[in-house]
């Protein structure tokens, strides 16, 4: 465990002048592995221990499970593997481990694609992510906090 607490993670980021998920993972420290020996169902696990994760090579959104187990590494401080499935993902370490990585991926999308935070479409994000379109409600409510804006176009709107 690097980080008591999701703001603590984030308030230091904030002060390292890049959000890109795999600069963020070197400067910590974060070792990771793609790899095929998973069963499908499972998309990473990490060792926060160890400092370590790995990335099912046939997941279908790998950026986000990047990030996600990269925030297990920062905030977890659990001997056991940590494993992502479906069947824990509405536990509060789950959580918040989304949060992070939903975050960071937020930050860098507006970063590398050069758009104005008050131009980030949710649907949009999640497409170049290839992510599930039941995550939208939660990714909209981490844009508005990452980004300051207020998001009430297409399912949002009022």
């Amino acid at each position: 465990m690097i980080y008591d607490t999701l703001d603590e993670a984030l308030t230091d980021m904030q002060t390292l002048g890049t959000w890109d998920p795999d600069r963020l993972i070197s400067h910590y420290g974060i070792t990771y592995h793609l790899t095929s020996g998973l069963p499908d169902n499972i998309n990473g696990y990490s060792i926060p221990l160890t400092r370590t994760f790995f990335i099912n090579e046939k997941t279908s959104f790998p950026t986000f499970v990047k990030c996600h187990e990269f925030y297990h590494c920062l905030l977890d401080d659990s001997i056991e593997p940590l494993i992502d499935t479906s069947m824990v993902s509405n536990s509060k370490i789950e959580s918040r481990a989304n949060h992070g990585a939903f975050y960071i991926m937020i930050k860098n999308y507006v970063n590398e694609s050069g758009i104005e935070p008050q131009d980030f479409d949710v649907t949009r994000f999640s497409d170049a992510y290839c992510l599930e379109p039941k995550q939208q409600l939660f990714i909209r409510n981490i844009a508005e906090d990452a980004l300051g804006i207020k998001i009430n176009t297409g399912a949002f709107s009022l």
